[in-house]
């Protein structure tokens, strides 16, 4: 699987969810979504569900950035390491336009304060294809040494001028000024 065959399911999932929503009320979207995108994955063969899960854990990987740490930092009110992941999750469930935005610049997520915790897509494509074979072990994770850290400098939690500065769109929306 590609990137471009990838954004396309997840550009599927939100048009798709977006429809369901529309016709019926109290679903909760990201529920809504991760299901609409599980049954896009088990139409994939094997091998795609596998290419999925790369690009999953690669896209994660380029997002796993202090800068971008920091901006939902703000927009949750504070994020331990393993919400950041979430986070990040959730992030890639909005979109290739929302998630590279966010990475290029990561107050632009001020325009995109939808974006919800989400643990579930990091196993989605496992799931479906645990599913399918009996086997839980989707493949052997073979992949590039992955980041021990966030890429750049870390932020100091209690800095207020630092968020004011890097991020004043989101600290308009989400200080407590």
């Amino acid at each position: 699987m590609d990137e471009l065959t990838f954004w396309y399911l997840i550009d599927q999932s939100i048009d798709l969810t977006e429809e369901l929503l529309s016709d019926k009320q109290g679903l909760d979207p990201i529920d809504a979504q991760l299901s609409t995108l599980k049954k896009l994955l088990s139409k994939l063969s094997e091998d795609e569900l596998v290419g999925f899960q790369e690009i999953v854990d690669y896209l994660m990987d380029q997002a796993y950035t202090w800068s971008l740490w920091g901006a939902a930092y703000l927009m949750m009110g504070g994020l331990s390491d393993d919400d950041f992941e979430y986070f990040r999750a959730g992030l890639i469930l909005r979109g290739k336009e929302v998630y590279e935005g966010a990475l290029a610049e990561p107050d632009s997520l001020a325009e995109h304060t939808e974006i919800q915790l989400c643990e579930d897509l990091l196993f989605l494509a496992c799931e479906v294809y645990e599913e399918r074979s009996g086997d839980g072990a989707i493949y052997d994770r073979y992949r590039e040494v992955m980041n021990p850290e966030p890429a750049g400098e870390p932020f100091d939690e209690d800095d207020e001028g630092y968020f004011r500065e890097h991020y004043p769109r989101l600290w308009q929306l989400y200080s407590q000024e």
